[in-house]
Protein backbone atom coordinates (compact mmCIF):
# COMPACT_ATOMS: atom_id res chain seq x y z
CA UNK A 1 0.00 0.00 0.00
CA UNK A 2 2.88 2.18 0.25
CA UNK A 3 2.76 2.86 -3.62
CA UNK A 4 -1.48 4.29 -2.66
CA UNK A 5 -0.29 7.68 -1.06
CA UNK A 6 -3.52 9.37 -1.16
CA UNK A 7 -7.18 8.49 -1.42
CA UNK A 8 -10.29 10.72 -2.36
CA UNK A 9 -12.43 11.28 0.04
CA UNK A 10 -16.10 13.34 0.02
CA UNK A 11 -18.22 13.93 2.60
CA UNK A 12 -20.48 16.64 3.57
CA UNK A 13 -18.62 17.78 6.06
CA UNK A 14 -15.21 18.10 4.50
CA UNK A 15 -17.58 20.01 1.93
CA UNK A 16 -18.68 22.46 4.58
CA UNK A 17 -14.83 23.23 6.04
CA UNK A 18 -13.32 23.39 2.85
CA UNK A 19 -15.72 24.04 0.20
CA UNK A 20 -15.16 21.58 -2.21
CA UNK A 21 -16.75 18.18 -2.71
CA UNK A 22 -13.64 16.15 -3.09
CA UNK A 23 -10.09 16.71 -1.34
CA UNK A 24 -6.95 13.71 -1.81
CA UNK A 25 -5.77 13.08 1.93
CA UNK A 26 -3.03 11.04 2.19
CA UNK A 27 -4.11 7.86 4.23
CA UNK A 28 -1.42 8.45 6.93
CA UNK A 29 -2.77 11.87 7.83
CA UNK A 30 -6.78 10.77 7.45
CA UNK A 31 -6.23 7.88 10.01
CA UNK A 32 -3.86 9.52 12.22
CA UNK A 33 -2.06 7.36 15.54
CA UNK A 34 -4.57 8.98 17.83
CA UNK A 35 -7.81 8.15 15.64
CA UNK A 36 -6.54 4.41 15.35
CA UNK A 37 -6.30 4.21 18.76
CA UNK A 38 -9.69 5.63 19.75
CA UNK A 39 -11.41 3.50 17.05
CA UNK A 40 -10.09 0.71 15.69
CA UNK A 41 -7.97 -2.02 17.00
CA UNK A 42 -4.89 -1.64 14.21
CA UNK A 43 -2.03 -0.12 14.57
CA UNK A 44 -2.19 1.22 10.69
CA UNK A 45 -4.99 1.38 8.23
CA UNK A 46 -2.90 -1.00 6.36
CA UNK A 47 -3.43 -3.26 8.86
CA UNK A 48 -6.79 -2.38 9.01
CA UNK A 49 -7.44 -3.49 5.11
CA UNK A 50 -4.78 -6.49 5.00
CA UNK A 51 -6.96 -7.89 8.28
CA UNK A 52 -9.91 -7.83 5.68
CA UNK A 53 -8.63 -9.73 2.87
CA UNK A 54 -8.29 -6.34 0.87
CA UNK A 55 -5.24 -5.71 -0.67
CA UNK A 56 -4.89 -2.18 -1.60
CA UNK A 57 -1.74 -1.14 -3.88
CA UNK A 58 -3.28 1.58 -5.88
CA UNK A 59 -6.38 3.91 -6.33
CA UNK A 60 -7.84 1.15 -8.42
CA UNK A 61 -7.55 -1.50 -5.36
CA UNK A 62 -9.19 0.67 -3.41
CA UNK A 63 -12.12 1.38 -6.33
CA UNK A 64 -12.32 -2.36 -6.38
CA UNK A 65 -13.20 -3.38 -3.07
CA UNK A 66 -17.28 -3.40 -2.52
CA UNK A 67 -18.98 -1.31 -0.58
CA UNK A 68 -20.62 -4.47 1.46
CA UNK A 69 -17.19 -6.15 2.07
CA UNK A 70 -15.39 -2.76 3.86
CA UNK A 71 -18.49 -2.02 5.67
CA UNK A 72 -18.76 -5.37 6.99
CA UNK A 73 -15.23 -5.77 8.18
CA UNK A 74 -15.72 -2.05 9.58
CA UNK A 75 -17.98 -3.30 11.65
CA UNK A 76 -16.57 -6.04 12.93
CA UNK A 77 -13.21 -4.48 13.81
CA UNK A 78 -13.99 -0.78 14.31
CA UNK A 79 -16.66 1.40 16.29
CA UNK A 80 -18.17 2.84 13.30
CA UNK A 81 -21.54 1.09 11.01
CA UNK A 82 -19.84 1.70 7.71
CA UNK A 83 -16.83 2.49 5.62
CA UNK A 84 -18.31 5.72 4.91
CA UNK A 85 -19.14 6.51 8.52
CA UNK A 86 -15.13 5.96 9.03
CA UNK A 87 -14.05 8.36 6.46
CA UNK A 88 -16.27 10.97 7.46
CA UNK A 89 -15.34 10.89 10.89
CA UNK A 90 -11.81 10.58 10.29
CA UNK A 91 -12.53 13.62 7.62
CA UNK A 92 -14.30 15.45 10.77
CA UNK A 93 -11.82 14.57 13.16
CA UNK A 94 -8.77 15.69 10.87
CA UNK A 95 -10.17 19.34 10.22
CA UNK A 96 -11.52 20.03 14.08
CA UNK A 97 -7.64 19.08 15.31
CA UNK A 98 -6.07 21.72 12.75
Amino acid sequence: MEDFNNIEAESDQQQNAANTAEGSIPFTDLFSLQFRQQYTQFDSIDELLSSGGFEVNSEEDYEAISDEDIDAHVVKTTKFNSWKEMLTNAIATGFTMK
